[in-house]
């Protein structure tokens, strides 16, 4: 038995070391070596913003409520506002999702001082929560005029340099 729970410590911890990611509900947000994990309690409990948009793959207009993805960003440390400058727009933001989907966005692309939108990571449609196929969590981003980058079901967000 002890050997066994050994074992599983071992296992563990080892995930841990690597940077693995176990559990699916939970988002996790890097940037220069530093990771935050976001439960869904979490999340629900942030301000949100609500925007209905056009579901392409539905043509329906839906009702959808998240969290300005730029203010988790900023709480992990990425240089947004002033600090948005120099080496610091080389930066990118990978989303990756569930199913091994991945959509890339420029960090600036998140910041108000660069445009007029903004990009949310939604928990829910029509008042309710994303069903399995789209959730927990999904990126909208309004203006894209292809909803190729409204990445499905989000498990993490990782600010890195581009080409590295």
């Amino acid at each position: 038995m002890r050997v066994i729970l050994l074992c599983l410590l071992t296992i563990s911890a080892s995930a841990a070391a690597s940077g693995a990611r176990t559990d699916e509900s939970t988002l996790h947000i890097s940037y220069a070596g530093k990771t935050l994990a976001f439960s869904a309690a979490d999340l629900a409990a942030l301000p949100h913003q609500e925007i209905t948009a056009m579901d392409s793959h539905e043509k329906k207009s839906h009702a959808y409520s998240g969290v300005p993805a730029r203010d988790l960003l900023a709480r992990a440390g990425a240089p947004l506002g002033e600090k948005l400058r120099g080496q610091a727009l080389r930066l990118i933001v990978v989303a990756r999702a569930r199913d091994s989907y991945e959509v890339v966005y420029a960090l600036a692309e998140f910041d108000p001082a660069f445009n007029d939108r903004t990009i949310l990571l939604v928990d829910r449609q029509d008042g309710q929560p994303l069903g399995e196929g789209a959730g927990p969590l999904r990126l909208l981003v309004p203006g894209d005029k292809r909803p190729a980058r409204w990445a499905r079901m989000i498990v993490s967000l990782d600010v890195v340099p581009a080409g590295g």
